[in-house]
């Protein structure tokens, strides 16, 4: 059967309106708009994005139809955008615990620009005090827009230390903060970070943000931060800068497909500054990260 058909004959079954499986499908972190659905009930497109592919078995377990129902039948992808569209894209929030949690705090916020913003280059910093805890995190991202229109790029932070709290969020180039909600008891930070003005087609941003934890916390023997890569990325660099204090004794790459492969690490050294930092280059989806040991 035709994926159109089978897409047609599942939602008349089902009994919901086009308006309410966007609705459910924006609750899990995979918007698709109605109009999207209906042309892909009529055959005229079909999923190929990637923050389609992403909503299928979403799509699948709304109409209650058995996974691959629908995306077994699409077959092999069309080739379009030099095959960037074949990438997978996974959902905000992938990889991380409490995905309950998760949806809650993005059904407050506006998701749709999502799966149209093309990550081109990540940067974090991480930055650690005397008392081995986590004093900011800087962030710089270069993105681009898939089609007319995302405004919006929304931020979803968990806290990696228990006990940390969440952190202040500031909007610091190209975009200033929107909508905010927290999960105080999970540490969990959702925000829309909106642009100065919706982006063309093809057009690119280099947009800045930071968080500062407000918290104080208890000294560590361990840590750990980084990244969800929930697509293909193509650079993606990390750093975790330490006081001359309180440098760690051993400092680890570590990167874990999200397709459940082996993962894999590697020791990494500090630099001059008490610096130390990982590069991605075309990695994802995946979870990338620098994790340390301190000396007690």
């Amino acid at each position: 059967m035709p994926f159109a058909d089978a897409l047609r004959a599942a939602v008349s079954a089902c009994g919901l309106a086009l308006d309410r499986i966007q609705h459910r499908l924006r609750q899990r972190g995979t918007p698709v708009s109605v109009a999207t659905l209906s042309s892909w009930q009529s055959g005229r497109t079909r999923p190929e994005r990637p923050g389609s592919l992403a909503a299928l078995p979403h799509l699948e377990d709304i109409l209650g139809i058995p996974s691959g129902g629908l995306s077994g039948l699409l077959g092999t992808p069309r080739p379009r955008g030099r095959g960037r569209r074949e990438a997978r894209m996974l959902p905000i929030g992938a990889l991380k615990p409490h995905a309950d949690r998760v949806a809650a705090l993005l059904s407050g916020l506006d998701v749709d620009s999502d799966p149209y913003l093309i990550r081109i280059s990540q940067h974090d910093r991480y930055e650690y005090g005397p008392g081995r805890t986590q004093l900011r995190a800087w962030n710089r991202q270069i993105l681009r827009a898939d089609r007319d229109g995302p405004d919006r790029w929304v931020t979803l932070f968990y806290a990696d230390e228990p006990g940390s709290g969440v952190p202040r969020l500031r909007a610091l180039r190209n975009c200033r903060l929107g909508r905010t909600v927290k999960d105080e008891t999970a540490g969990m930070l959702a925000a829309e970070l909106l642009f100065d003005r919706p982006l063309h087609c093809g057009e690119t941003l280099i947009m800045e943000y930071e968080l500062v934890n407000l918290v104080p916390q208890q000294p560590a023997t361990q840590g750990s931060c980084g990244r969800t890569l929930r697509m293909i990325t193509r650079e993606y660099l990390l750093e975790a800068a330490f006081h001359p204090t309180a440098l760690p004794a051993l400092c680890e790459e570590v990167n874990e497909p999200a397709d459940g492969g082996p993962a894999t690490s590697r020791r990494i050294r500090l630099d001059s500054t008490g610096c130390a930092h990982a590069l991605a280059l075309n990695t994802g989806p995946a979870r990338f990260g620098i994790r340390w040991t301190w000396n007690d």
